[in-house]
């Protein structure tokens, strides 16, 4: 469970695929700190974003994430 934290907070924008409990976990985790989370899964969980696609996913993360706090 610890785990699924850090990667929750080490996180801008998480994108979850199909899976169990511990995917669950870090959605629930991601939208209680406020942080987005776009669907590829099928979860159907209010607050999350839906992507058509690997690529939308990654386009929509991109649009989310702030990418310049890096530089």
């Amino acid at each position: 469970m610890a785990r699924n934290v850090l990667v929750v907070k080490m996180s801008d924008v998480l994108i979850a695929l199909d899976g169990g409990s511990g995917t669950l976990s870090e959605i629930a985790i991601a939208l209680k700190l406020e942080k987005p989370v776009i669907d590829l899964g099928g979860w159907e969980i209010e607050g999350m974003k839906r992507a058509a696609g690997p690529e939308g996913a990654v386009r929509l993360a991109l649009s989310l994430a702030d990418c310049t706090s890096a530089e």
